[in-house]
């Protein structure tokens, strides 16, 4: 298959698992489909409020890759509120793990990760260790989109 092809597939099943899991939960959440948006999933909440949900799929187990610096600081752009790092787990979906940061954690992460600089488009690709994300203690942090969209 086709690198960019799989690159695809595997974020697309990821926001898939992602917004399943929260439809378990109770949310309403759905995915907004293609390439070229700023919010994967989105939750709807009472009186028509939302969240906006970036995902983050990891193809090797190891990193998460986040092009944070280059796309999500902008502030007249639109940004996620919270993102959702997902390490699928390659034999049952009941090892799945969640990471849940909002976005302003993962500005702070992606700082510590690049040792207080920031990257500059077209100079790298920011991302963040999955070991960075266990020590941080973030994981079924789920907390988060009760806090900021209450049922």
């Amino acid at each position: 298959m086709d690198k960019k092809l799989e690159k695809t597939m595997v974020g697309l099943a990821g926001e898939m698992r992602v917004c399943s899991e929260l439809l378990k939960r109770g949310y309403q959440a759905s995915i907004t489909f293609g390439n070229a948006k700023a919010t994967d999933i989105v939750i709807v909440g009472e009186g028509n409020r939302f969240l906006r949900v970036e995902v983050k799929t990891s193809r090797n187990g190891k990193r998460f890759v986040t092009g944070y610096y280059p796309k999500y600081t902008d502030r007249k752009k639109v940004h996620p509120d919270i993102w959702v790092f997902y390490l699928p787990n390659p034999v049952l979906t009941n090892g799945d793990r969640f990471f849940i940061v909002t976005h302003e954690e993962v500005g702070k992460i992606q700082l510590i990760v690049n040792k207080g600089h920031k990257t500059l488009l077209g100079k790298g690709c920011d991302n963040i260790p999955l070991k960075l994300l266990e020590e941080k203690e973030v994981e079924d942090n789920w907390g988060i989109v009760k806090n900021l969209l209450p049922r």
